[in-house]
């Protein structure tokens, strides 16, 4: 009897029962009234699973998804004979309406914006641009230091120098003719009969191992050291303090001497030492604002025929690059390199 009954779930239905489910799908309802098993249907298990798809049934029992029509095509226009202003793409970025800018805010340069108004004012005195001769920017830049102390009037060279090459590093020293306009406050370090020597040159402080002491204590109350070559094993020790701060005695500085007054003498005049950085510029005061322009020409001259003369012998291609003058607190004026050139050149015959 079980076999009887699984094999009459298992034949298709008869035609009338086929005609019945066709009538009931027409009528709108997906599934006939009497179903023995969904086992015996398994496309109508799979309509079951998929409701939104439309489903009829064949003569043999079995449910049938209907086909869908395609969609029309949209309808085609010619862009000669409508515009409707949009060229694709996701349409113009809303931009919120913004207010005027005033004052710093509205200066076109962003490093304007954070000057004072005396450096926005003298800086209207020159063409930021325009290249100057040296006697030209030497007045500019006396007009233009206006700070309440007495500025320091300062040059600055581009080379065409990469200083983390030996032969192309560049330090040297230059005695300025007029001085420099500031006192200098000179340490030495020496011994033996030179101590007296040094003092009768107008050294500051003279000392030996005991100066040395006091250097490792933090002791640093002088603008430049100078050593004897006696006792360059013994400033050995203090590199790690005095190099960073620039005061390591260098034969090439000038700072390490056998002739202790000569090299006193020399600074206390107006010797300045000078060197590229990492890179390629060199900073070099040469005098105060309020010295006669001539004495500032010739204190810039002489800087310029250093330069030249000490020359690395690495240096290729065009040596200098610009070349600016300005005050500590004033904008700078660029030079003209080859008038410049000329000028050291006619100044020095």
């Amino acid at each position: 009897m079980a076999a009887a009954s699984a094999s009459s779930l298992l034949a298709p239905p008869a035609a009338g029962a086929a005609a019945s489910t066709a009538s009931q799908c027409s009528s709108g309802a997906l599934f006939p009234t009497s179903v023995p098993s969904l086992r015996a249907y398994p496309r109508l298990l799979l309509a079951f699973r998929r409701p939104a798809v439309a489903a009829v049934a064949d003569p043999q029992g079995a449910v049938l998804e209907e086909e869908q029509e395609p969609a029309p095509a949209p309808a085609q226009y010619d862009d000669d004979d409508y515009d409707d202003g949009y060229d694709g793409g996701r349409g113009p970025a809303f931009t919120p309406p913004t207010r005027p800018r005033t004052g710093k805010a509205a200066l076109p340069l962003k490093r304007d914006r954070t000057r004072s108004k005396r450096f926005l004012e003298i800086q209207k005195l020159r063409e930021s641009k325009k290249e100057y001769d040296v006697p030209t920017a030497i007045t500019l830049m006396k007009q233009m230091a206006s700070a309440r102390f007495v500025e320091s009037a300062e040059a600055h060279f581009r080379m065409n120098l990469d200083p983390k090459y030996n032969d192309q590093q560049l330090r040297a020293t230059v005695n300025l003719p007029k001085g420099t306009g500031q006192s200098v406050k000179i340490a030495v370090l020496t011994q033996g009969e030179k101590i007296d020597q040094a003092r009768a040159a107008g050294a500051d402080i003279v000392g030996g191992d005991d100066l040395i002491d006091q250097i490792k204590g933090g002791f640093m109350e002088f603008d430049k050291l100078i050593a004897s070559p006696d006792m360059m094993p013994k400033v050995a020790s203090l590199g790690k303090i005095l190099g960073p701060r620039g005061l390591m005695p260098n034969p090439k500085a000038g700072t390490v001497s056998p002739n202790i007054a000569q090299a006193i003498e020399e600074f206390k005049k107006g010797k300045v030492e000078y060197r590229v950085d990492k890179t390629g510029i060199a900073h070099i005061p040469f005098g105060k604002v309020d010295f006669p322009e001539e004495d500032l020409v010739s204190n810039f001259m002489a800087v310029v025929r250093s330069i030249e003369r000490n020359k690395p012998s690495g240096a290729k291609g065009i040596y200098w690059k610009t070349a600016y003058l300005c005050s500590s607190m004033g904008p700078s004026i660029k030079l003209n390199i080859k008038e410049m050139l000329d000028y050291g050149s006619e100044s020095s015959d």
